[in-house]
Formats: C-alpha cells, sequence, structure tokens
C-alpha cells in the first residue's frame, strides 16, 4: 500500500532526563509513517466494478397503505470514495485523506519494564505540506521502548476520553465517544497504535514508525434501489441504536454501553428520474455509527411522500439482527412501490416459435381513472406498450381472432391504452421466431396520469425452432394429440337452432340478419354437404353433415408436407366449415346433439393455426362487414411434415418421445381409413385416421415469408 510518510521531526526531555539537542544525531530523530485511508479509497473504487454482493434482503411495510419498501443491503469492505473528500459535509462526514490534524501520544517503558509515569510524547500533529509535524523535535531514548497511539479528528467535545481527556493519565490507553443526534456532527473518527518498541535507526537514517490508522465507525449510506416510484423521501430514521461506546487503541476493541439512541435525516429527496444507486444525501454517509449488532427494538423508518396519491406513507421494518461491523460501509438500497396497483397478474411462460395468440391478464387500480358523475371514465386509465415491432396488442379479440386465427390485419399495435379496471384480458400478438436463439421482448405497463412513473414489465421469451443443418426446424411445445381427420361416419351431422341466436329485441334480428351473410357464403359454396333456412329474413337454423363431404384424394405426396397440408386445408372447405362451426357457438347457436368427434381439431389444422392469415369480406349488411379467414399460399410455412421429412427433425432440447402424425395419406389404393404416422428412428407405418397421436409443425429456414 502506498502510504503517506508523516515526518514528525518531534523534541521532548523527560522529567529524569535533559537531552542534548545539539549533539544528537539524525539517526536517532522519530519519524513516523502513516497508512491512511486514501489508499484503500482507491482500491476500493477498482473493487466496486466487481459489484457489490447483496447480504440482507427485507421488506418494509405501510400499516395504511398498499405501500413496501423493498430494502436490499450491501456491506462493503472499505469507505468510499466521494466528490467531497475532505471536507465537512451537511451529512456525517467520511474522512477519504488522512485528517490534517491528530494526536499522538508516547508511553515510555523502562528496561526493568515499568511504565513511565507521564507520556514521552503528547503532541498535535499537523499537516505541512506532504508532512505533519509538530513544533518539536523528539528523539528516540536510550534502552528504553515507546509505545505510540494516535486518534482523530481533533479539537473539543468530539471525544469524551482519551489518554490526555479530561485528565493526562500515562496509563490509558482508551478513547470514549457517543455519536452526535445530529448528522451533520458525526465524524469518521480514526486511531492507530503500536507494540512497544525500540529504535531501529540503521546507519545514519531513522526508519519511519508505523501508524496505521483504522476507520473506528460503520458508515451507514442510503441510495436509491431499482425500482422506486415517483415522489420523495422526507426522512430516514434508524431506531434504538447503541450511543456510546469506548474503544482500546491497542487491542482495537470496542466496549459499548447499553444507552441507545434514534437516528435521522430528513432529505427531502426527490425520487423521480434517479437512477439504480443515487445516494439520497450528496455523496455522503446518512450516518456515522458505533460498530454493533443491532436489538430487538431497532427498525429502520422512511417517510415517504407519494406524488401519485399525494399522501405521506410511513414504512417500517425490524432491523433486529443486523451487523453493522467495523471499518466498512452499510448500504441501504430503497426501492419503492406505488401506492396504486398496476400490474401484470400472468406469469410469462415460455411462447413457441411459431404465431402465437398469447393472453396476459393485468390488474388495474380504480383509483388510476378518473370518472364524472355518471360513472363514466373521463380521465387517466393505463398504457400498455410493447419495446419490440414483433409484438402488437389489443384489448379485443375479433370473430376470427377469437376462433384462433392471427389475422395481420387484427393484431393491434405496439402501444394500446385503456380505462378497464380490475382484472383486465389484453393480447400479444407475437410473430414467428425463426433466427437461430430465443429471442426476448418486454411489455411495460404504466399510469396515464402518471407517465415518469417507473412502468411495471413483463418480459416474453419465445423459442427459435429446432433448425438441423438441412434448415428444417420444428415447433418445440406440442399442443395435444389429435387425430388425422377426414374419416366421418353417419353420425357426423349436427344442426344448430339459431332463432335465438344474437340475443331479442330489437337488435336481435339484426344480428341474425348479419349471420345470414356469412351462412348464405358457405352454404352456397359448401352446398354438398351445408343447408340453412331462414324465418323473415333471418337465420334460423343450420345444418352441417360431415358425412357428406367427398372422398379425400389429395395430400399422397411422401416427400412434401408443405403441399399435402396445403391440400388437406382446401379440401372442400372443410376448415372453413369447422371454423364456422367454432362461430355458431359463439353466436349463440343451440346444436341438436355433442359430436361424436370435433372435426376442427384434425392434425393439418392445427398446423395450419400457426401461420400468419388475412382476412376477406364476405359481405356487408347495414354497414357491417362478415369476414372470412384467408391463408395465402406463401404464408403457409408451418405445416404437418411428410413421412420421409420427419427424419430429419431433430430437437435435442425438446425430443419427440412416442408416435406422431405426418401429412402424408396412405398410398395403398381405395383407402379411405389410413394415413403415415412416423416413430424417431424407426420410421414410418400406417395407423387408423381417428387414432389420437402427437402433432409436431416444421418449418423451412428459407421459406416465406
Amino acid at each position: 500500500m502506498a502510504a503517506v510518510l508523516l515526518s514528525l521531526s518531534l523534541f521532548s526531555c523527560s522529567s529524569e532526563d535533559a537531552f542534548d539537542l545539539e549533539n544528537r544525531d539524525s539517526a536517532r530523530n522519530i519519524r513516523f509513517g502513516v497508512s491512511t485511508p486514501e489508499d484503500e479509497a482507491q482500491n476500493y473504487l477498482a473493487a466496486r466494478q466487481a459489484g457489490e454482493a447483496i447480504i440482507d434482503h427485507f421488506v418494509l411495510r405501510s400499516n395504511t397503505s398498499r405501500d413496501t419498501l423493498c430494502v436490499n443491503t450491501v456491506i462493503s469492505d472499505r469507505f468510499e470514495k466521494t466528490a467531497s473528500m475532505a471536507t465537512i459535509a451537511t451529512r456525517a462526514t467520511m474522512q477519504k485523506t488522512m485528517y490534517d490534524n491528530f494526536n499522538v501520544v508516547a508511553q515510555l517503558k523502562d528496561t526493568d519494564g515499568s511504565l513511565g509515569s507521564q507520556f514521552y510524547m503528547n503532541e498535535t500533529a499537523t499537516r505541512n505540506g506532504d508532512v505533519w509535524q509538530p513544533s518539536a523535535i523528539y528523539y528516540w531514548p536510550d534502552d528504553r521502548q515507546l509505545r505510540f497511539m494516535a486518534w482523530a479528528p481533533t479539537g473539543e467535545g468530539v471525544f469524551e476520553e482519551s489518554p490526555i481527556s479530561p485528565t493526562i493519565d500515562a496509563n490509558k490507553t482508551t478513547i470514549k465517544y457517543t455519536v452526535p443526534t445530529d448528522a451533520s456532527r458525526q465524524r469518521d473518527i480514526m486511531a492507530a497504535a503500536t507494540d512497544y518498541m525500540s529504535n531501529h535507526a540503521t546507519g545514519a537514517t531513522c526508519s519511519p514508525v508505523g501508524l496505521q490508522f483504522k476507520h473506528l465507525c460503520t458508515a451507514v449510506i442510503i441510495k436509491t434501489g431499482s425500482d422506486i416510484t415517483d415522489g420523495s423521501i422526507k426522512s430516514v430514521k434508524i431506531t434504538n441504536v447503541r450511543k456510546t461506546g469506548t474503544y482500546d487503541m491497542t487491542t482495537s476493541a470496542w466496549t459499548l454501553a447499553g444507552e441507545t439512541a434514534d437516528y435521522s435525516i430528513s432529505p427531502d429527496f426527490a425520487t423521480a428520474g434517479r437512477p439504480d444507486g443515487t445516494p439520497i444525501h450528496n455523496e455522503d454517509a446518512a450516518f456515522m455509527m458505533l460498530p454493533q449488532t443491532l436489538g430487538a427494538e431497532s427498525k429502520l423508518e422512511v417517510v415517504f411522500h407519494d406524488n401519485i396519491s399525494g399522501n405521506d406513507r410511513t414504512l417500517t421494518a425490524s432491523l433486529n439482527g443486523a451487523v453493522w461491523p467495523m471499518g466498512k460501509t452499510i448500504t441501504y438500497r430503497l426501492s419503492i412501490t406505488p401506492e396504486y396497483d398496476l400490474k401484470f397478474i400472468t406469469e410469462p411462460t415460455l411462447q413457441d416459435a411459431h404465431y402465437i395468440i398469447y393472453p396476459i391478464k393485468i390488474k388495474v387500480d380504480p383509483k388510476l381513472v378518473e370518472l364524472n358523475k355518471k360513472g363514466e371514465a373521463v380521465g387517466g386509465g393505463w398504457t400498455l406498450k410493447s419495446t419490440s415491432p414483433k409484438v402488437t396488442l389489443c384489448k379485443e379479440l375479433t370473430d376470427l381472432t377469437s376462433l384462433g386465427y392471427w389475422v395481420e390485419e387484427d393484431r393491434g399495435t405496439q402501444t394500446i391504452e385503456g380505462t378497464e379496471t380490475g382484472e383486465v384480458t389484453v393480447y400479444a400478438f407475437i410473430e414467428e421466431n425463426i433466427e437461430r436463439g430465443n429471442r426476448e421482448m418486454e411489455l411495460e405497463l404504466t399510469p396515464k396520469k402518471y407517465p415518469s412513473a417507473k412502468p411495471a414489465k413483463f418480459t416474453i421469451t419465445q423459442l427459435c425452432p429446432s433448425f438441423n443443418t438441412n434448415g428444417l426446424g420444428g415447433e418445440r411445445i406440442e399442443d395435444g394429440d389429435y387425430p388425422w381427420g377426414f374419416l366421418w361416419d353417419n353420425d357426423m351431422k349436427i344442426t344448430y337452432d339459431m332463432k335465438d341466436a344474437g340475443g331479442h329485441g330489437f337488435w336481435g334480428p339484426w344480428r341474425r340478419w348479419v349471420m345470414k351473410i356469412q351462412i348464405k357464403y358457405y352454404g352456397e359454396k359448401y352446398k354438398d354437404y351445408i343447408t340453412y333456412t331462414t324465418y323473415w329474413g333471418q337465420l334460423e337454423t343450420l345444418t352441417i353433415d360431415f358425412s357428406k363431404v367427398p372422398r379425400l384424394d389429395v395430400a399422397d405426396s411422401p416427400d412434401d408436407g408443405n403441399l399435402n397440408t396445403w391440400e388437406l386445408y382446401n379440401f372442400n372447405g372443410v376448415s372453413d366449415v369447422t371454423g364456422l362451426m367454432a362461430q355458431l357457438k359463439e353466436w349463440g347457436g343451440k346444436p341438436d346433439k355433442q359430436l361424436p368427434e370435433n372435426p376442427a381439431e384434425y392434425a393439418a389444422r392445427m398446423c395450419i393455426l400457426k401461420n400468419k392469415f388475412n382476412k376477406e369480406s364476405i359481405g356487408e349488411e347495414l354497414g357491417k362487414k362478415t369476414y372470412r379467414p384467408v391463408l395465402k399460399r406463401e404464408n403457409l410455412v408451418w405445416y404437418l411434415p411428410s413421412k420421409n421429412e420427419f427424419s430429419m427433425v431433430k430437437d435435442h432440447d425438446y425430443p419427440m418421445n412416442g408416435y406422431y402424425w405426418t401429412s402424408t395419406a396412405s398410398e395403398v389404393a381405395n383407402d379411405n381409413e389410413n394415413s403415415y404416422k412416423y416413430l424417431e428412428n424407426s420410421g414410418s407405418s400406417l395407423e387408423y385416421r381417428k387414432t389420437k397421436l402427437h402433432v409436431r409443425a416444421i418449418r423451412k429456414l428459407n421459406m416465406a415469408p
């Protein structure tokens, strides 16, 4: 350590001896080398770059509100260096260089081991340039030993007792100190002591005597944490702290008295815009306290003014058992949550690589919305923002997106606003991820009334496909087991009663009139197996008979799963009609029975729904348009692999397990009951189409979009 040399050309004579100053040589001149905290502070700056270790974590709570104060406790091995190094600050002073003055005494031990009745040296050393020196010169006594003790700062009223106060006591090795309740008067007290030693001069030079000063207190710093709401910290108080102690300079040990005191500061510190780790007290220690282990009655108390509610909140937490080591810095980082509730309820879950509609629940405090006398929202509310263009948001699903179609025109925007309160469901439309690695996208939720408030955050993690060397990748999270489909018996006929769909009153008939527009499109296009009836221009009944769907004559490619999936999707409108069934239920249609199986749930369609759709208008009445989902050929990028493609699908992180449907129908003549399944490392074989097997969609890396 690069010590600062304290050159003390010290002179004195004892009561027993008179010294001949002119005949003393420089080798007998007592000199001091002093190690100061400045060196430690400089080293500490480098150590801080490696980060601080959180040694404790607790939460302060208010008895009158939802406020919480999250506190992280950090212990540092050295005192921090600040911009106001050697100044007397408005808070407790952390000394970064050696004081300009310090007291130094020397005890004298005779050759027989007896101690002198008075100090050999009793001086105040004063800075003079780069050295500290008294007004007199001292020399080493012949054959006798000296022990040096030094303490700082000097001045009346700092220490209650010392070896020279209130009376001079040559046998005393202790100093007594009481921490002032006024933080501006709390000082960084320091002390040093040596063992008894003889003159260790060699030749004509007297080697310096080393004085290694120690910080005797614990510096307590208060900083902002990573999450702090808009307001001001009006005061910070630490209660029931032992305030008085006696320090033995020769043993480096404190003995504390039992009397306690409360210590507080009132910084009135504004929190808006403050980065994590900002001191609330202008770079100085909030408190300079005696080292101790705090007792059961010790508490940290923060009075916080919340700019959002306009109220003062008092938050407290027990410090029972907290350890304040000597010569170290304790940092309390405060993270204060807002009084209102505005947060994400949904816990983030991994999302797959394909197109996703992700429902997310948020909780909105009613006090964030301003209402008029009629109870109507006239201000306030919330804003939800996506930080990535890959994620857009909407508050409600359309007729098509509610059926699972990821529709480009209905995907919403990157930012939405609302005045809904309580539990609110929003929807994140996530684009596919075709990169080689997972990606993270963040949502930010803020109150409109307080735009500077720190947002609640929600991180969406989206997996990447399991691409192999051939550029063929698969989804990672399987949805469930499904039949291959397109094998329906005579009992697959269902009729929907639509007379009450859409409700009653004025709007009921109008809604059924609009429904008829869409049904007319399907009834005319797929009249082989769809029929409907009307009454006074309103939709009355609709019948779908899947047993009349023509015999399947597509999807027979062993190598092109994309083509197979496209042909299955477009085969006689089955995909359109199965989607229509879900819409009829949404409208309030009443089926005459439960079908033995759901015709909408077949392997190829579950893969098709992982793509991006568009929508197409199929009619308009009274300004109300109805739409059908449209999958463009170039947008079919996620598909059910063919029987020969499956052998190229590998995933070590999400391995395949068991049998999977392929998109290849039976190649056997007149076989309309079986299709190919795949088992890893075993190959493909035929299976009855009604059997439920695993489904895994795949994608080629070089495919659009």
